[in-house]
């Protein structure tokens, strides 16, 4: 007798645990100058959040803001006054901003500015994507407060609303013009995957899911190597970015799921790897750019700075690891004790 497939909603989504692993190492190569062919991670990351954020709230929603700010501040905190400092002592080290007490603020306040030469983003410039995160999660929230049973609808409406009024309105502030960026629209498709995700898994419970299916597994690889041949040859600003990158972002996502409802056992490295891939994000850069300007150089080709991608990868993996058992699992999980009861 075939045994009886669990709900959807009390599953572990390893196979996607893994790709976050495997999207990391993509953003680890973005910062690798002669390589420089993982920017889309951030679109696969994007996805994901929408998808596991409608999943984890599908029956619970109580601390839903304070669970994600323990999870994320604590490290995003850590490196950002970690930058701070190191404009001060090293301000050679970066090539567009200075040290200034109110860029620092502004910063922990996910409040967007001008860190020098038009960019907009925090002091540790990497941190971009922290400060979308936050904000999908407070348009979620007010979502969620609205309506549980469309909160997903609610939010993309909410996000559809920032992102036209960033286009409509002329000369639009900092804040909305930040925000209103249409990458963001890549957590919508992430919320998509997960109504997708949710309708295929019940065809798989009930043995109508094609055949062909199982073959899905190989278009995330395929599509991977595609972005990559491609990166250098397109336009990815404004709303070309979620449509070259975004939607083969969605696909990649929910072609993983499927293949994991196909292959149950994913390498443990690999989901170790997704477990520590926020840690990863985060913590990579500075290395890479330390490797970059004293040890390799990553300015061309070559055995030796192969041979730094290699070391860049095993040094940002073990401090990620470090990162992820102090902060992410130890503190944070002391947080949780203390703030969620």
């Amino acid at each position: 007798m075939k045994a009886q497939l669990p709900d959807f909603h009390q599953m572990r989504f390893d196979s996607i645990q893994a790709l976050r692993g495997i999207t990391a190492l993509f953003i680890v190569l973005e910062h690798v100058r002669f390589l420089n062919c993982g920017a889309f991670g951030v679109d696969i990351f994007f996805c994901v959040s929408g998808f596991m954020i409608m999943f984890s709230t599908h029956r619970d929603t109580k601390f839903f803001l304070r669970k994600r700010l323990i999870r994320i501040l604590p490290l995003y905190y850590l490196m950002t006054i970690g930058t701070f400092l190191l404009l001060l002592l090293f301000p050679g080290m970066f090539e567009q901003t200075r040290a200034n007490p109110v860029f620092l603020l502004k910063s922990l306040l996910f409040l967007p500015f001008d860190i020098g030469g038009g960019a907009i983003q925090p002091l540790m410039r990497i941190g971009w994507t922290v400060n979308c995160e936050i904000f999908f999660y407070i348009l979620f929230l007010i979502a969620m407060r609205v309506s549980h049973k469309f909160r997903g609808l609610l939010c993309s409406l909410f996000l559809l609303g920032v992102i036209t009024a960033a286009h409509v309105v002329p000369s639009p502030p900092v804040f909305l013009a930040f925000y209103g960026n249409p990458v963001m629209l890549e957590f919508i498709f992430g919320i998509l995957c997960y109504y997708a995700a949710w309708g295929l898994y019940r065809r798989h419970q009930a043995g109508k899911l094609p055949g062909v299916c199982r073959m899905l597994g190989v278009l995330p690889p395929v599509t991977f190597a595609a972005l990559i041949l491609i990166k250098s040859s397109i336009n990815v600003l404004g709303f070309l970015r979620p449509l070259i990158w975004g939607v083969p972002a969605l696909l990649i996502v929910l072609c993983t799921f499927v293949s994991g409802l196909y292959h149950r056992k994913t390498p443990a490295p690999l989901v170790r790897l997704g477990d520590i891939s926020f840690s990863l994000y985060l913590v990579h850069y500075y290395p890479v750019i330390l490797l970059d300007r004293f040890l390799f150089d990553f300015s061309a080709p070559s055995l030796r700075a192969f041979i730094g991608v290699a070391v860049a990868f095993a040094v940002s993996a073990s401090l990620a690891l470090i990162s992820w058992s102090l902060i992410e699992w130890r503190f944070s999980g002391w947080l949780r004790r203390k703030l969620l009861i």
